[in-house]
């Protein structure tokens, strides 16, 4: 099997009292970056060459249009070509994206039915929801990692602090008067805000709504102060001056905004990050040929320049790396979220 070489990206660092420290997130995505999108095997191998021989359905738990929606669609189409069968997307949301997942951790473990699955569903859920019908760990097997997605931390054009140490310092001095918006009681935003808020140690006001369009609406209008926004979601506001960008929330500063500092490099929180990302899951026990199959082949749609470009433009960053990759980086991002869980004490209501 032929490997191509290449050295894997070097991400940005947070300060500390010796000198510089890469996270280690950023470390995870550098080794997922570097196994998955320079050591793509130029063919695939003899042992798993009957699969597929029907065609796959890819599980996207939440409704069309969003970025897992976005990046199924982009798999489904060059897996339909590299395997010369249909990968059939069909949007099951419902539950924050649980029902979905559901549905694939009981398939036949066959790899035939295969799921985006997110943090809701696969990290922070399981972990505050004693009823779901799923254990992801239990129930599911990981196929690959697949995206992150950047997010910008942004306050409304009027707010008075216009940096993340001023608004900190505000904060501090208000406590309860900033209020900040998330899409859920217990999604990544609202744990990755109060995560902020409890190592600055100031306290925020809490405000979620449905979705990202009424999150905006709220934030433009004024009824709350700032807001974590997707980067597809809100680019165009910030270079509208329609909001004010304070910081990229992720482990590394996002491409198309290389001006705009991390929360991590500003506050020299060690490790903090906020973004979500994409994996793909098939129920537990598929043949471990199939999961390393549909791994390089999915490794291989995520190389392609085409492919890269798209999910850039959408503020994705491309993960990528092995089965195993996958898994470690799922182990990593559910201990995360018990951390940050054990120490804010956030509940899904």
């Amino acid at each position: 099997m032929t490997f191509t070489a290449c050295r894997a990206p070097k991400f940005r660092t947070s300060p500390s009292r010796g000198g510089t420290r890469e996270t280690s997130m950023g470390r995870r995505f550098a080794t997922l970056i570097a196994a998955g999108l320079c050591c793509v095997p130029a063919v695939l191998p003899a042992w798993a060459q009957g699969f597929p021989d029907r065609p796959v359905r890819i599980v996207v738990p939440f409704a069309p249009g969003g970025s897992t929606d976005v990046t199924a669609r982009v798999l489904a189409d060059d897996l339909s070509t590299t395997f010369k069968q249909q990968f059939i997307v069909e949007n099951k949301p419902g539950a924050a994206g649980t029902t979905g997942i559901d549905l694939v951790a009981k398939a036949k473990p066959d790899g035939y039915i295969i799921g985006l699955s997110g943090v809701g569903p696969t990290a922070i859920i399981p972990m505050i929801d004693p009823r779901l019908p799923y254990d992801p760990v239990r129930d599911l097997d990981t196929i690959a990692a697949l995206t992150a997605i950047d997010v910008v931390l942004v306050s409304r054009p009027d707010f008075g602090p216009k940096t993340l140490p001023e608004l900190l310092a505000y904060a501090k001095a208000n406590p309860g008067q900033v209020s900040y918006g998330s899409t859920g009681v217990a999604g990544p935003i609202h744990f990755g805000l109060e995560n902020l808020a409890r190592r600055a140690g100031v306290k925020m006001l809490h405000v979620p709504y449905a979705g990202d369009s009424q999150l905006i609406t709220a934030l433009l209008s004024g009824q709350i102060d700032i807001a974590f926004l997707t980067f597809a979601g809100g680019q165009g506001f910030v270079t509208s001056g329609k909001v004010h960008a304070l910081a990229a929330g992720g482990p590394k500063r996002i491409a198309t905004m290389p001006d705009l500092p991390t929360v991590a490099e500003i506050t020299g929180f060690a490790d903090y990050d906020c973004y979500t990302w994409n994996i793909l899951v098939t129920a537990k026990g598929t043949p471990p040929d199939v999961l390393r199959k549909l791994n390089e082949a999915v490794n291989a749609a995520l190389a392609k320049p085409q492919t890269r470009e798209r999910f850039a433009s959408l503020g994705l960053l491309i993960l990528g790396g092995n089965v195993d990759d996958a898994r470690r980086f799922v182990a990593a991002e559910i201990e995360k979220y018990r951390k940050i869980e054990a120490e804010t004490g956030i509940r899904r209501e």
